[in-house]
């Protein structure tokens, strides 16, 4: 019995085995469970993207922002735009290196497999001056445990494992660091950088020390094998020998067993990086106090990571020795991976409850993206069968799909669910033309078969029961209201928002709104049925690709500008825009699910997950610098660095970028009269340059897919040719003054000498007018004489000789003078007056008036000039007149001329003139005057005149003459 017992119970467990496992193959033929994932946005570079080779040894970062990447195939410089090779052709001194460090003075040095040094300085890379004394002073050879210390004044420590250090000055000095050690090992610590040091074989365990400054710690006991390295992080010093990796707490060395092939061991300020052979990468976060290692993150688990460095921009930079170099530019985002392959097909729609996410790849076939991950692929679908969040889970229309073994999508829903409330699901039943609200206790039916008799055209799938008894329906002309009474809609409807809307979403703080993929983003108040365009919209773009409300009343939007969170506080909007297309799958977004700061995008190309909180800043300032500045002129580089001969025919502008991501495209200009020029290449070339000053300005296109401020990266200038230079310019304008000076000169000398020709002639005339005068005095002055004599007068002959001969020495003495003082002049009249008085026996008397305080300083006027009118005056006007005849000479000033009245009572001008005529007497005195103005007039260009009139028109028989000589003092 007992037998037969135990052979009943073993059958019934097989049927029951074979029972579950029939029902787990049909089970798992229409519902399987895939393996989810989240992998990292690794960037990949490798032969194809301009590596020489796949086996890369490290990467580095120095302080100008090159990244150095070390292959067998030579060392890499890549500035953010693309890779610069360097061979023994160019510079190394061996193509296979292992180790690079950078020395104070930003010199960046390479360790060669043969032990030899390179260093890239100011531009070029050059082999070390001193591997010779390298090579005597260490047995060299096929070496991958050298380490090297640079320090500031270009002296180095070199070290060989198990071999010596030894240290090279500047000028080449080679000593011994320490000749006497006798621990059998050390860590010598300079700077940054711990070269190991063995002394001969043991088999037991070595006593480790590290050496600083001549001062010896002891660290714990270790066996030193193999390729040795050490790390001082955060005050602890970490070893990786015997491809195992140690932690020393001061007193003793603990393996850290989790880590098994350890091939390489970098850290920086705040992580420590553990290199696996055929195992990836894995940071560790060290505590100082428990002095434990926290993993952090395990990078690249199918590959050899030979090296870590973390970039200044944040992006942490991996080599493999199988596949290159990756890079991680945001850990924020991460791509969904299903059975270890990144998804890469087109996902539409994404549903979320809180922490449970079911995504849509295509109409179809569903994905959960949480535990136990059950995907549902039952092939394509004409109609979109909506799966909308509720309560705890999800609710989906029955009789379309088999949800069983999907405990939270209930799929009992009697109609297609469009969106769900607190109370309510509604929905629509397409076979009954029915929108239904599916109430705790009830259900409602909107009937809406008397719609189908409006002009309204195309489905309504998309709509929304507002509290006050209204429905908003989309039709393919746009947005309609209708009435609800009794549960029933009205026909009569309203047009609220005529344009080709894609979807209506309802918040309560938000409102309806209503958006398209080409008109934008719109809101439409509920109660007075009007709609406004989205005030941002020029901001966001208007082609809206999806909308959506998280747990913290953000308003998520997709359009083509990128993706866009708005805050609504005390009525204002703040957009925040953080999107980077360069770390997305595909910039075309389908849909947006967000909680608790997760942003999950559903794309052309995959899922994409975002972490908010932890989304990477932007570097502040523009990445953008000038490497270098290249000058060629006749093929034959220029040496010249800020300015430039004039027969430069090209100059390179090289460029890095120290985002050293793919976002690396730009705008430059040489002044803000140019128009800018885009560009993503590493290298601006300026073919035969004119001259002048250039500068160049860059913008540089943000993550958030805007141009920056520019800013000015360098200045230099191009010569003039010689002959255009300022000097030459001087000096032409120098010539020109010379020669315009010398013409000019010339030109002077001559006008001087003609005017002084001129002037001659004018002298030598006036002299000899005045010369015709002077024997016209005398001859009436020899007549006077020969009538005293005659009369017998001597006495009067006497006094009229003595005068007549001072008058005769004025005379001479006038006659050589083109000009001659007033006062002189006032001098000679008052002589010949007096002398024409004793003539005319004292008949007529006379005036001479000159005020000499009103007269200019220095007056000259012409000799002989008045004393011919004066002679007419008393000889032919006063000379019939017996009784009362009188004549007046005045000097006077008026208007900056010296004016001469000579004025008598005689017989008249014109009477005067008639005894000329009648007795046939030619006055030579007068006509000598008027010849003598007139040439004055002519040659010197000054207001020479004389004026005649009557002096008293009333008296007939002695009318008497008035003569005004007006004459301009010489300047």
């Amino acid at each position: 019995m007992f037998f037969e017992y135990i052979s009943y119970k073993l059958n019934l467990i097989k049927y029951i085995l074979f029972g579950l496992f029939f029902v787990g193959i049909a089970t798992r033929a229409f519902s399987q469970t895939n393996r989810i994932s989240w992998e990292y946005n690794y960037h990949h570079f490798g032969i194809k993207n301009g590596l020489p080779s796949s086996e890369s040894y490290q990467v580095y970062q120095d302080k100008s922002g090159l990244l150095w990447i070390l292959t067998d195939r030579g060392v890499i410089r890549y500035d953010g735009f693309e890779f610069h090779k360097y061979t023994i052709e160019n510079g190394l001194s061996d193509n296979v290196n292992f180790r690079v460090v950078e020395d104070p003075n930003g010199g960046v040095w390479f360790v060669g497999y043969n032990g030899l040094l390179s260093v890239f300085k100011d531009g070029e890379m050059q082999v070390y001056k001193y591997n010779q004394l390298l090579k005597k002073a260490l047995p060299l050879g096929k070496n991958t445990n050298i380490s090297i210390s640079v320090k500031k004044d270009n002296s180095i420590v070199y070290g060989v494992f198990k071999k010596k250090i030894i240290s090279v000055s500047k000028t080449g000095e080679v000593k011994d660091v320490f000749k006497r050690t006798t621990e059998n090992g050390c860590f010598f610590e300079f700077e940054k950088e711990l070269i190991p040091l063995k002394n001969g074989v043991t088999f037991n365990l070595d006593t480790i020390f590290i050496v600083k400054d001549n001062k010896r710690f002891f660290i714990g006991k270790l066996s030193f094998s193999g390729t040795t390295r050490a790390k001082k992080h955060k005050g602890h010093y970490f070893v990786m020998t015997d491809l195992k990796l140690f932690f020393s707490d001061h007193q003793q060395f603990n393996l850290i067993p989790e880590n098994q092939e350890v091939i390489s061991l970098d850290c920086d300020s705040r992580f420590l990086y553990v290199g696996l052979y055929k195992n990836g990468l894995k940071k560790y976060r060290f505590n100082p106090k428990t002095k434990k290692l926290i993993l952090v993150q395990h990078y690249l688990p199918n590959y050899s990571v030979s090296s870590a460095c973390t970039d200044m921009n944040g992006t942490l930079w991996l080599t493999t020795l199988d596949k290159g170099l990756f890079a991680i530019y945001d850990e924020a985002f991460k791509q969904l991976a299903i059975n270890g392959v990144n998804l890469t097909e087109e996902v539409r729609f994404i549903n979320g409850n809180k922490n449970k996410i079911i995504i849509t790849h295509y109409v179809g076939k569903w994905q959960q993206l949480y535990a136990p991950f059950l995907c549902k692929d039952v092939g394509k679908m004409v109609y979109k069968y909506n799966l909308v969040p509720v309560k705890n889970g999800f609710t989906f229309q029955r009789n379309v799909v088999d949800w069983s073994g999907w405990k939270d999508v209930d799929a009992s829903c009697i109609i297609n669910p469009i969106y769900a409330t607190d109370t309510c699901v509604s929905g629509t039943d397409k076979t009954a033309g029915e929108i239904v609200e599916i109430k705790k206790h009830s259900t409602v039916f909107h009937g809406i078969n008397r719609l189908n008799k409006t002009k309204l055209i195309g489905p309504y799938l998309w709509f929304r029961i507002t509290s006050n008894n209204k429905i908003f329906i989309l039709y393919d002309d746009g947005l309609f209201v209708f009435d609800i009474k009794k549960s029933r809609i009205n026909p009569n409807y309203r047009a609220v928002l005529k344009k080709s809307i894609t979807q209506l979403k309802y918040h309560k703080e938000w409102g309806l709104l209503a958006y398209s993929s080409s008109e934008g983003l719109f809101c439409v108040d509920i109660e007075t049925e009007k709609y406004v365009r989205f005030e941002k919209n020029n901001e966001i773009g208007n082609q809206i690709s999806t909308v959506f409300f998280d747990e913290k009343n953000r308003l998520w939007v997709a359009t083509e500008k990128g993706l866009f969170s708005l805050v609504k506080k005390n009525g204002h909007i703040k957009i925040h825009s953080f999107l980077n297309k360069s770390l997305l799958s595909s910039v075309e977004v389908t849909d947006i699910y967000v909680y608790k700061n997760i942003l999950y995008l559903t794309t052309k190309l995959g899922v994409q997950k975002i972490d908010l909180l932890k989304v990477k800043k932007t570097m502040k300032g523009c990445p953008i610098t000038v490497f270098s500045v290249r000058a060629f002129s006749r093929n034959k580089e220029v040496p010249q660095k800020k300015i430039f001969p004039a027969q430069t025919d090209l100059i390179k502008i090289s460029l890095s970028n120290k985002n050293l991501d793919k976002q690396n495209s730009y705008r430059y200009r040489f002044g803000k009269a140019q128009t800018w020029i885009k560009s993503d290449k590493g290298e601006i070339n300026l073919n035969n340059p004119t001259n002048g000053e250039y500068q160049l300005e860059v913008s540089y296109f943000d993550s958030e897919n805007n141009w920056s401020k520019s800013s000015f990266l360098t200045t230099f200038t191009v010569e003039k040719v010689i002959f255009l230079r300022w000097y030459f310019i001087l000096l032409y304008v120098v010539l020109v003054i010379v020669l315009f000076y010398i013409i000019l000169k010339l030109s002077i000398q001559s006008v001087n000498k003609k005017n002084y020709m001129l002037n001659r002639m004018m002298e030598l005339e006036q002299m000899a007018l005045s010369a015709q005068m002077n024997p016209h005095f005398i001859f009436n002055s020899l007549n006077s004489i020969h009538s005293f004599l005659l009369y017998e007068e001597n006495e009067n002959a006497e006094r009229y000789l003595l005068r007549f001969a001072k008058l005769i020495r004025q005379t001479l003495s006038n006659s050589r003078a083109t000009y001659i003082t007033i006062e002189e002049e006032y001098e000679t009249l008052k002589n010949y007056i007096l002398l024409e008085s004793m003539r005319f026996k004292n008949k007529f008397t006379f005036e001479i008036e000159c005020n000499f305080n009103q007269l200019p300083l220095y007056p000259c006027i012409p000799p002989m000039l008045i004393q011919p009118y004066v002679e007419n005056a008393i000889i032919h006007g006063l000379a019939k007149r017996t009784v009362g005849a009188e004549l007046l000479v005045k000097f006077y000033v008026e208007e900056e001329l010296l004016k001469v009245l000579i004025q008598d009572n005689g017989i008249g001008y014109v009477e005067s003139k008639k005894n000329k005529r009648d007795t046939g007497h030619k006055s030579y005195g007068t006509q000598i005057t008027e010849e003598r103005l007139k040439s004055l007039q002519a040659n010197t260009k000054n207001a020479y005149s004389v004026s005649i009139n009557s002096f008293d028109e009333s008296n007939k028989e002695f009318p008497g003459t008035c003569v005004i000589l007006t004459i301009p003092f010489p300047k």
